[in-house]
């Protein structure tokens, strides 16, 4: 009795995740499936995030997440705007990266060990020691931003995230396991 309800329910969710999702692979770890990008950036209304600083204010515009290839991060490019007492307004891109985790009380992806990839400021005459300030003033922000705000989202009205077991990058793409 126990396994046919067991059977039932994975073929109930194998059922409804085949018409929702790109399924990767179903095997004896469970169910994969394929995030796409284009599903990744659905960002929240909370951009652009603007922090202003004693001598600058400081810009960041909704990132734009990507999978590096050969890597099993999660990169990020974020469009950011300064405007500092004694330089004029610079524009530039972030590129962070960090490792997808899955949090079962949010239902939701997050990225976690972010790390500073590149930056590219469009004004080539910033001294060093303000790129340096900005980095180390942008890093607890950005930080913060991939803490609270999540990559990617699942309904948490479905049962779908009960049964979230893995969320990995192989392969340049982003897979979530689904089982029991």
């Amino acid at each position: 009795m126990y396994l046919q309800k067991k059977l039932q329910i994975l073929l109930v969710l194998f059922s409804l995740l085949f018409f929702v999702g790109c399924i990767k692979k179903f095997d004896g770890d469970g169910l994969t499936l394929k995030v796409q990008e284009s599903e990744l950036n659905n960002f929240s209304q909370e951009f652009p995030i603007r922090q202003n600083f004693v001598v600058a204010n400081m810009e960041l515009q909704k990132p734009h997440l990507f999978i590096k290839d050969g890597t099993n991060r999660l990169s990020a490019n974020i469009n950011l705007n300064i405007s500092a007492i004694f330089i004029p307004n610079s524009n530039g891109t972030l590129t962070f990266s960090g490792i997808p985790y899955f949090d079962k009380e949010k239902s939701a992806i997050y990225l976690k060990d972010i790390e500073l990839d590149e930056l590219k400021m469009t004004n080539l005459n910033i001294d060093k020691t303000i790129l340096d300030n900005v980095v180390a003033n942008t890093k607890p922000i950005v930080d913060n931003i991939f803490n609270t705000i999540p990559v990617y989202k699942i309904d948490k009205s479905s049962f779908k995230g009960s049964f979230v077991k893995d969320v990995k990058i192989e392969d340049s793409e982003l897979l979530v396991t689904f089982g029991l």
